[in-house]
């Protein structure tokens, strides 16, 4: 009898095994406890076998379908109103594929950006408290772990899954988000589904498909040698060590010093001790320096040592390299504090002298190369190896270089990675709208903010809605206090995020201005940031009457003889300076050259002073980290602005 029962136990075994393997699968952003957009007709999709006869059950409805020659289908069911529960079924004859329930009708929205986005509801002040209270039936969390991809996927990052909004769930989940969608389901006691992808340091390139940014002039060739990179390595990696370095030359800062060519020139200084963050080495010069150090160590090799291939191992670097031996680009990555490992071929070593040329950029916090000892070391393909950890010099590069564009394969500093692994997989998604909050990665190239944001926005309507409404957070202060004018700082980004939304009646600001931390770039208060996201989201997405959602605006102004008398609109309850009578922060400029002007309030008017001097453009609020003033009775700030003079 045992051994009957063993039989059988193992006949069943390998009939599970031998079991017809599904040939379709709805798309994984389909999942139990997930949330899909009430009041738009439901689109739900997947791949499966080309020529597969499916049908798809959303409660008791049923389409058909037949799977693309792509691996595509996707199928159409009528809008639903708020509420569930809900199920959604695939099938293929007599047999289901494919299930989730618990679903539920409501408001799906997007939160993406970098880490102010990703900033999570554990690090909050007073988290246990808030964690304890956020088990919300009625919201449901969808956080997508980080994944970058060459090319578009059609599958999300495992392991992400949809999850009720618990202690648990929340903890790592983004406040901001969090915050706006728990306002949105109270006070119209709807389901809401929040789907979070945010990467912390990303530049916002890296959140656009290749295609949208491929087709603006100034990307396609980024864009092109990306492509370059997916079809060969090697190729991609030669030509675009040539582009970082006709870039530097280009630069007049840099005085066409080409460092790779002769690293023997110039005035070199011996790093103290092991490589570590440059700020702790004593050199006034570097206590405060963010941008890019050149590191300089030689070791000498046989003839026998040379005529094999290598790889070198430099340690660990924050963030950016780009590495040369002996005159010949070999490899650049970013990360932080990931250690480094490039290939080199035999004939790029010498018998006698080598030289391994690192520039190191650093854009926050610790930077450089930090070794370890035993990491810097040149592997050769015998197995034996030879030790580059002393004897490293270095040179500092003047911060009015600007750093050459990053190599579009970058993980978060290049073009299309973070869209193709974390935004790709969900398009055909219903959404109510999208929050972006990013701009510090990309602020120092803050003139092309403005096209990147719009093509974003364009991409984003084409996956998700042509109607999509988009809430962009403005970056809050933080940085330097402004003492010089016409120096805009990230008021260039603020001003690039600020045109976007002026120009396009889909796109709301929400200013944040005055919530920032000179010294710390993740301001805590992000109840009181998602406060302006929901107002600015009640207007633009629920089309509540609210006057000025994102605060008083600069609208035109009058010219007279001595003064400019700027108005505004967007006023709650009027106009009022805070702790003085006069306005802070206002410049005048005329062409490049500007000026701090004094100016005062008249009602709801703002006068400032000209002396009847020449002006073409009003600044406001410019700086890294600036202090102004102008509010209105409602406690929302006037938006850092600027404003061309006819």
């Amino acid at each position: 009898m045992i051994q009957k029962l063993g039989l059988s136990a193992l006949a069943i075994a390998m009939l599970a095994g031998c079991a017809e393997p599904n040939s379709a699968e709805l798309a994984d952003v389909f999942g139990d406890h997930m949330v899909i957009q009430r009041d738009q007709p439901v689109r739900v999709f997947g791949t499966g076998e080309p020529g597969t006869e499916l049908s798809v059950k959303l409660d008791a409805a049923v389409r058909t379908v037949t799977v693309a020659e792509s691996g595509a289908w996707q199928v159409e069911f009528a809008a639903l109103p708020a509420g569930g529960i809900h199920e959604i079924s695939l099938h293929e004859g007599g047999r289901k594929l494919d299930h989730v329930g618990d679903v539920l009708s409501g408001d799906v929205f997007l939160c993406s950006g970098q880490s102010n986005m990703k900033y999570p509801l554990r690090n909050m002040p007073y988290a246990p408290q808030i964690l304890e209270e956020a088990s919300e039936e009625n919201i449901r969390l969808l956080n997508i772990y980080q994944k970058a991809a060459l090319e578009p996927q059609s599958k999300l990052p495992e392991p992400t899954a949809w999850s009720k909004a618990t202690p648990e769930a929340a903890e790592w989940f983004s406040a901001m988000c969090y915050f706006t969608g728990r306002d949105i389901a109270e006070t119209y006691d709807v389901p809401v589904g929040l789907i979070q992808s945010a990467w912390g340091g990303s530049r916002i390139e890296s959140w656009i498909d290749a295609e949208v940014a491929g087709a603006a002039a100034e990307h396609a060739e980024q864009v092109e040698l990306l492509r370059t990179h997916v079809d060969d390595p090697v190729r991609a990696a030669k030509d675009y060590s040539e582009s970082w370095q006709a870039s530097w030359l280009a630069d007049p800062a840099t005085g066409g010093d080409a460092v790779w060519d002769a690293p023997d020139e110039g005035d070199w200084v011996a790093v103290p001790g092991q490589l570590r963050d440059w700020r702790t080495w004593g050199d006034p010069e570097l206590a405060d320096h963010k941008g890019m150090v050149w590191h300089k160590v030689s070791f000498d090799l046989t003839e026998a040592q040379a005529s094999q291939t290598a790889s070198v191992h430099i340690g660990s670097i924050d963030d950016t390299d780009v590495t040369w031996m002996n005159g010949v680009a070999i490899g650049t990555t970013f990360d932080w504090g990931g250690l480094r490992v490039y290939d080199v071929p035999a004939d790029l070593l010498r018998a006698g002298r080598n030289v391994l040329l690192v520039n190191a950029h650093n854009d926050y916090g610790e930077g450089g190369m930090n070794g370890p000892d035993a990491e810097l070391r040149l592997e050769l393909a015998d197995g034996s190896s030879v030790s580059l950890a002393e004897g490293w010099t270095y040179r500092k590069v003047p911060t009015d270089v600007t750093r050459p564009k990053p190599a579009p394969w970058q993980t978060i500093q290049g073009y299309s990675m973070l869209h193709n692994a974390m935004i790709a997989p969900l398009e055909g998604v219903g959404l109510k709208g999208a929050i972006w909050y990013q701009g510090e990665s990309n602020a120092g190239a803050g003139a092309a903010y403005e096209e990147l944001l719009t093509l974003l926005v364009q991409d984003w309507r084409a996956k998700f809605g042509a109607d999509l409404p988009v809430v962009v957070v403005q970056l809050p202060r933080f940085g330097a206090l402004p003492t010089v004018a016409g120096e805009p700082g990230w008021g260039m980004v603020r001003e690039s995020m600020r045109r976007v939304a002026a120009q396009d009646d889909r796109v709301g600001l929400a200013v944040t201005i005055d919530l920032g931390d000179p010294y710390d770039i993740h301001p805590a208060d992000k109840i009181s940031a998602s406060n302006r996201v929901i107002r600015v989201a009640k207007a633009l997405i629920y089309g509540e009457a609210i006057d000025g959602p994102s605060g008083p605006v600069a609208t035109d102004a009058e010219i007279l003889a001595d003064e400019i008398r700027v108005s505004f609109q967007g006023i709650d309850q009027g106009l009022v300076t805070i702790s003085s009578s006069n306005v802070t922060g206002v410049e005048l400029c005329d062409g490049a050259a500007c000026r701090f002007a004094p100016a005062t309030l008249d009602g709801d008017v703002m006068i400032i002073e000209t002396d009847g001097a020449q002006v073409s453009e009003i600044r406001y609020c410019q700086g890294d980290s600036p202090l102004c003033n102008l509010f209105d009775g409602n406690g929302l700030p006037a938006g850092p602005f600027w404003m061309q003079i006819d």
